[in-house]
């Protein structure tokens, strides 16, 4: 599964994207905390719990699949629900 992280936001505005890889070529156990962090990221967004969106906070737009594929929409509120999943995403890819 193809996972792409891009961020964008601050006061700058500056979109890039951050990571982007395939569980298919991580080793079995970081694959696994990836779809870990992506169910608790789906269960966090589909209750509201994806953090406060405010004009100086960085904005994750995670995009999972091939193509337009499920596309979450995060920031980087340390408060959220989806700070730790989105944390683990980024460790995914390294």
């Amino acid at each position: 599964m193809r996972v792409k992280i891009e961020r964008t936001g601050g006061f700058a505005g500056i979109e890039e994207t951050v990571t982007e890889y395939d569980t298919d070529d991580l080793p079995e156990q970081e694959a696994a905390k990836v779809y870990e962090a992506l169910s608790a990221i789906d269960a966090a967004t589909a209750e509201g719990g994806s953090g406060e969106i405010g004009a100086d906070l960085m904005i994750y737009r995670i995009t999972v699949g091939d193509g337009p594929g499920r596309v979450y929409t995060v920031s980087d509120d340390p408060e959220s629900k989806t700070a730790d999943p989105l944390a683990a995403l980024l460790r995914g890819s390294a």
